[in-house]
């Protein structure tokens, strides 16, 4: 039998403990201000951004929305063991928008959705994914090109 990738509680609190924080500072907040904005004591989030005690799914999304970020990005951050995903997607909420068309696509389709196989959800995406990826190609062009025309000047110092 393969080894299991799953990861240990420990470790995947750990992981947890590092992309709260990581969010948390990216939004340069204190910890106090998360904890008013979850309505929570300082002590008791402290202990959540750490890890510890039992985790509740709510208290993910209460987090998000405190610090305006994607609770579904952090639970994929959490899988992925890095705070990076959750950071890249904490503007443009990509989880919470692929779980909000699954949501619409479940609403017109209901239990039909299940007949939908992995296939067909791999073709649909695909082009979606390659889309937005050549959009962040122009953008990356895009800057560079300008860095590259503007040059140093005067104005740089200060």
């Amino acid at each position: 039998m393969p080894p299991s990738t799953e990861k240990k509680p420990r470790d995947r609190d750990e992981v947890l403990s590092s992309v709260l924080r990581a969010v948390r500072n990216h939004r340069r907040l204190t910890v106090q201000q998360v904890a008013n904005g979850m309505g929570m004591k300082k002590r008791t989030y402290e202990h959540f951004e750490a890890g510890e005690g039992l985790l509740k799914l709510e208290r993910i999304f209460t987090f998000a929305t405190a610090t305006d970020s994607d609770p579904y990005a952090i639970q994929a951050s959490v899988k992925l063991g890095t705070p990076d995903f959750a950071l890249a997607c904490i503007d443009n909420k990509l989880c919470m928008l692929l779980v909000a068309h699954a949501r619409q696509l479940f609403r017109m389709e209901g239990a039909n959705l299940a007949t939908l196989q992995a296939s067909d959800i791999i073709e649909a995406l695909t082009p979606a994914f390659a889309a937005m990826a050549a959009n962040l190609g122009q953008a990356r062009e895009s800057s560079a090109t300008w860095l590259g025309n503007r040059g140093p000047t005067a104005d740089d110092g200060k």
